[in-house]
């Protein structure tokens, strides 16, 4: 055996000298004179028709055939550079062109780049929806959640309720329930974070963001049914660089970040940490306590370590901690009686207890990557560990008749093996893989109850038991594990010059198992999903690109905690067929730039949240609509009008229909056939105004204005409840000094709209307060200074 092993590793060995002999792997950087990275920039190789676009870090490598060693660099509004290749990494400074340095002639967009298939691509030129932010937009336009850039992307929305990490995520209308699996893989670095909690982490030191939309299991993996968020942090640099910000805002707003970066080693080992610090008092004040109810304090860090060994081996560590403390259940009620409609905002927050919650994270990755000749080696190894608590009251009135706690405990662990070809060095680049995860997630809830209140006449006892109503134990106390093992395979052949045919499938073997103390026991299934997906891309004309595609999601079923009328023991994992039609365009100046998708979604399984609070206890859990379908579009425009002035604006319809309901426990819900499903914002829009002009030699104005719609909602599957349509309007303005310090004002919800992010009809859920809602963050406004060395 030992014989065997090692002639198998002499064959490799021998086979990758073989594929490594008569190329040359290039490596480089790509900067500004003022060392702003450069993203997009084109890098072909001279005689050849090879070439590749720098990525969200300015970084690009492709392999060079024996012969040449010329590289020219092209960006738009820049001098074309040509550079004969070096030995190690090349480190490649543009120049401005000075007729733009003079305003004579307007430079239109830089060429967007994005990572939706794993490899660095123009956005205009991949065959998906994609949306992309580079450092640039994010800093200019004050991205620091997922919130704050949701309304940014057409058919993307973001809610938030109950406590700190109850996310609720709408994607091309397919959403998210309370305690269920995100609707997209949400990735950090490449490396995905399988715990819904964690999505809405404060973002900072970024490359780069990117919203891709429709199913991406094939090449992400399951639950990135809805689409993929790709967030990619700023690597560690080979020159030092840092950066200090601060700030303060209404509420009791303070924050402050910080960010070191440079070589340990020079051209081998680098750094890079970053932290920040934010605290708010809140703004929205319960009138029984006295108390500001909607306070938010986080702390969030973050190290990276990065080893070139060679140009063609590298090792990045990082690891990552966050404590966000925030309040919780203070939902808001009718203070005249137990109605409330959805577009009533006479709303009173009173109950007797002061929620409280926290969420703390750590998370640590090694990723290594190995340049085999004609291809790359990936290892991406990953562990996560998230802790959540709650405390609060039940009732949500001012007096103590219930309360709740829960707590909900995460780990888990991924292994990934990836080997694909280079970008842009043949006719067919591929990737294919294997990948392990494990997860385990806590679910523990309590009710406390005072039960003379539930006497006639009510005694109460002013004694809080806990109990279901039925026996002292907690309403849910089970853990969820699942272990998947996937096979994947994607490839893209150039058929022509202006064809472009892509393929790949994934296999998801899902094991899926539940202990259930409470219940005393333990359930378990394996459920084998096949993801495949299909695209056509066709060049009609210069800088337009006609596409089409299909794809098949899938998002992993569960158990409940108990069976009850309303819900069964087990809930099925969604799937759904999706078809994407599209249409890409500039013009060749790039100065317009305008994207249309249109899509339709068979959906089955879809899953759904149910709860009640009654006479039997406290009831929560899952259940499936067995078919539904989603339809919609989504229109996005970038129109540069001045050297000064950039208009951003977009579209998305989402129609999101049950056409079988379908039965659970005991309930027939059939009698909502052809109804809209609840959460899903029928559309949203957005218009932006983003300008960069001189004020002086030194001084440069920037300054964002976003304006955002989002339409109606209907909040339960009989769409009796529903709420009309809002807008927001955020801004950031201010003034960057000698590209060193940064003063800015910025605003959020400035016309102080109110909305509802979540409504509970009294009726359905039993709730003591009658209808309740979570109200949307009111006004918020702030100053931050940064400076940079």
């Amino acid at each position: 055996m030992k014989r065997i092993h090692t002639t198998l590793l002499l064959w490799l060995f021998m086979a990758v000298t073989q594929m490594a002999i008569g190329q040359t792997l290039l490596k480089g950087n790509v900067q500004s004179i003022t060392n702003d990275l450069l993203v997009g920039v084109s890098v072909s190789v001279i005689g050849t028709t090879i070439g590749i676009a720098s990525d969200a870090n300015g970084d690009f490598e492709l392999l060079v055939p024996s012969g040449r060693d010329s590289v020219r660099f092209d960006y738009l509004g820049y001098k074309p550079l040509t550079m004969a290749m070096t030995a190690g990494k090349m480190q490649v400074v543009l120049e401005e062109e000075s007729k733009m340095l003079e305003a004579v002639q307007v430079a239109g967009f830089a060429g967007a780049v994005g990572q939706a298939r794993r490899r660095a691509e123009s956005v205009q030129q991949i065959p998906e929806s994609v949306v992309t932010y580079t450092t640039e937009h994010i800093e200019a336009t004050g991205i620091t959640n997922f919130q704050s850039f949701a309304n940014q992307v057409p058919n993307v929305s973001y809610a938030t309720s109950q406590n700190i990490g109850v996310n609720f995520i709408n994607i091309r209308g397919i959403g998210q329930i309370r305690n269920g699996d995100s609707p997209v893989a949400f990735l950090v670095d490449g490396v995905t974070i399988p715990d819904p909690n964690l999505v809405n982490q404060e973002l900072f030191d970024l490359a780069m963001i990117e919203v891709v939309k429709g199913p991406q299991g094939t090449l992400y993996g399951k639950n990135a049914i809805g689409g993929a968020v790709n967030i990619l942090t700023l690597a560690p640099t080979n020159n030092f660089r840092h950066k200090l910000k601060f700030g303060v805002g209404n509420g009791g707003y303070l924050g402050g970040q910080a960010v070191s970066s440079g070589p340990i080693v020079k051209d081998k080992i680098y750094y890079r940490v970053a932290g920040t610090y934010k605290t708010m008092d809140g703004l929205l004040t319960n009138t029984f306590l006295d108390r500001k109810v909607d306070y938010y304090e986080d702390l969030s860090l973050r190290g990276q370590l990065k080893f070139d060994f060679s140009t063609r081996v590298s090792l990045t560590l990082a690891g990552q901690y966050s404590d966000t403390q925030g309040g919780a259940t203070y939902s808001g009620h009718s203070p005249t009686g137990v109605e409330l409609d959805p577009n009533d905002f006479n709303y009173v927050i009173d109950a007797n207890v002061f929620g409280e919650s926290e969420l703390t994270n750590s998370f640590a990755s090694a990723r290594l990557e190995w340049n085999l000749g004609n291809m790359k080696f990936q290892s991406i190894t990953s562990y996560n560990k998230a802790d959540r608590n709650h405390a609060g009251d039940l009732d949500f009135i001012s007096l103590d008749i219930l309360r709740q706690d829960q707590l909900s405990n995460s780990k888990s662990f991924n292994q990934e093996f990836r080997l694909g070809s280079h970008t842009g060095s043949s006719k067919i680049e591929w990737d294919l893989g294997v990948q392990y995860q494990q997860s385990e997630r806590d679910l523990i809830t309590n009710a406390y109850a005072d039960f003379g209140y539930f006497l006639n006449p009510p005694m109460p006892f002013d004694t809080l038991f806990l109990s279901n109503f039925v026996e002292p134990k907690p309403v849910s106390d089970f853990t969820n594990t699942y272990n998947t093992f996937a096979g994947f395979a994607f490839a893209t052949w150039h058929a022509t010059d202006k064809l472009d045919v892509s393929a790949g499938v994934r296999i998801d073997n899902d094991n899926i198992k539940q202990d259930n103390r409470n219940e005393g026991f333990v359930y378990e299934k394996t459920d084998t999903e096949v993801q495949p997906k299909v695209s056509l891309a066709y060049d009609l004309a210069q800088h337009m690109l006609l596409y089409a595609n299909y794809g098949r999601g899938y998002r992993s079923g569960g158990y409940n905690a108990q069976v009850t009328s309303l819900f069964d023991a087990e809930y099925a994992g969604e799937t759904s067929n999706n078809f994407e039609l599209g249409l890409k365009t500039s013009t060749a100046d790039r100065l317009f730039i305008f994207n249309v998708a249109g899509f339709y979604v068979d959906f089955k399984e879809q899953q759904q949240f149910a709860v009640a609070l009654g006479a039997n206890g406290l009831k929560m859990g899952n259940y499936n609509f067995p078919e539904s379908k989603v339809y919609g579009f989504e229109a996005e425009t970038q129109i540069r009008t001045s050297r000064y002035l950039d208009v951003l604006a977009g579209f998305g319809l989402s129609k999101s229909e049950i056409i079988d309901g379908g039965f659970a426990g005991s309930t027939d819900r059939t009698v909502y056939d052809g109804n809209n499903a609840p959460y899903v914002p029928q559309s949203t829009a957005n218009v932006a105004f983003k300008s960069n002009f001189p004020i002086s030699d030194k001084v440069q104005f920037l300054g964002f204005v976003n304006f955002s719609l989002k339409g109606k909602i209907y909040w339960h599957e009989n769409n009796a409840d529903v709420s009309n349509p809002y807008s927001l309007l955020d801004s950031r303005i201010g003034v960057s000094i000698m590209d060193k310090y940064e003063i800015f004002v910025w605003g959020a919800n400035l016309g102080d709209t109110q909305y509802y992010q979540e409504y509970g009809d009294g009726q359905l859920t039993g709730s003591l307060a009658g209808d309740t809602v979570w109200p949307g963050q009111p006004r918020t406004v702030g100053v931050d200074v940064a400076v940079k060395f």
